[in-house]
């Protein structure tokens, strides 16, 4: 399911009353993680990724191991498929006490978040008999930290009318939820305003959402910054694309399960996470036919976080 556009006032009709929520909205790119609780795959606004997609999409691939990875494991505390909307963001932050990451760029200028990139869930949502459910703030926040990720910024909560005054000018909120010193001049592109609740359109029909945008973004060049990203030879991550799929398709809840029982209930997660990427590569490596071990190398290096992932969600499944 592609995410609705947002529109810039309210259609006629009467609005819910109740509590609503007022979140930043993140200058980046549209990127949704949709898992039914085996296999992962991401989509942007045009429609699936597949792995050359991937590949030039914005560098993504140094992340998408995390990412399919938190991605199944929602989906599995769900009990069922979950699309997590979110934006990929970050890549520059012009700070000189921030070092910058080699081989990422900006997805967007303007407004700096993270020298690396950064995912950031927006509104989850699950298929119901009648339509589809949208999450509430609360699940969602919930569902994507017992996973790793996070929620784009929270800017308030209350009433719609009071979240309606809210100024629109406002410094962003993510570089200090990541711990990053503040930039002078570093304003949010606006907010996003939505019921606090969960919305089953089947009962209710279209959610009402509403973006609130800084005037500036319309007119000032600087917020435009993003480009067409060309991939290194050899990958983002130093492999090919199709080689990082796979290795990430074997990222799974029985191959943890497995490293557990054979170190035992004691192991921390790292020694688990070692055990799961040392397993995931022998199993690669016979598959293929063998595996050279400069490849062998990067894979375990952009493995291990999520293998990290995985064993900490074995160790605290709900």
């Amino acid at each position: 399911m592609w995410y609705p556009k947002i529109p810039q006032r309210f259609g006629d009709g009467p609005l819910p009353g109740g509590g609503w929520v007022a979140e930043e909205k993140v200058h980046g790119a549209h990127l949704a993680l949709v898992s039914d609780g085996r296999t992962a795959r991401a989509a942007g606004r045009r429609g699936p990724l597949d792995e050359d997609r991937l590949e030039t999409f914005f560098g993504v691939t140094r992340l998408w191991p995390v990412l399919a990875t938190a991605a199944t494991a929602a989906a599995r505390a769900a009990g069922r498929e979950v699309i997590l909307y979110g934006e990929l963001a970050g890549g520059g932050y012009p700070h000189p006490r921030v070092p910058p990451v080699e081989g990422v760029g900006p997805v967007q200028t303007g407004v700096w978040y993270s020298p690396d990139l950064v995912w950031l869930a927006f509104d989850g949502a699950v298929a119901t008999s009648s339509g589809t459910r949208w999450m509430s703030r609360a699940e969602l926040a919930d569902l994507v930290a017992r996973v790793g990720l996070r929620c784009v910024p929270l800017v308030g909560r209350g009433p719609r009318q009071k979240l309606r005054e809210l100024p629109v000018d406002f410094p962003t909120l993510v570089p200090g939820a990541l711990g990053l010193p503040e930039l002078p001049g570093n304003r949010a592109e606006g907010y996003v305003l939505k019921p606090a609740g969960s919305w089953d359109t089947g009962e209710r029909g279209p959610r009402p959402v509403l973006k609130v945008k800084h005037p500036g973004f319309a007119e000032d060049a600087r917020y435009d910054g993003a480009r067409p990203f060309v991939p290194p030879p050899g990958g983002v991550t130093g492999v090919p694309a199709w080689l990082l799929a796979a290795a990430v398709e074997r990222l799974t809840p029985p191959r943890a399960d497995a490293a557990r029982s054979k170190l035992g209930p004691a192991a921390d997660t790292a020694a688990l996470a070692a055990e799961v990427v040392a397993d995931l590569l022998a199993d690669l490596a016979d598959d293929l036919g063998g595996l050279p071990e400069p490849d062998r190398r990067r894979l375990a290096a952009a493995l291990t976080p999520a293998a990290r992932t995985l064993a900490t969600f074995q160790d605290h499944p709900s």
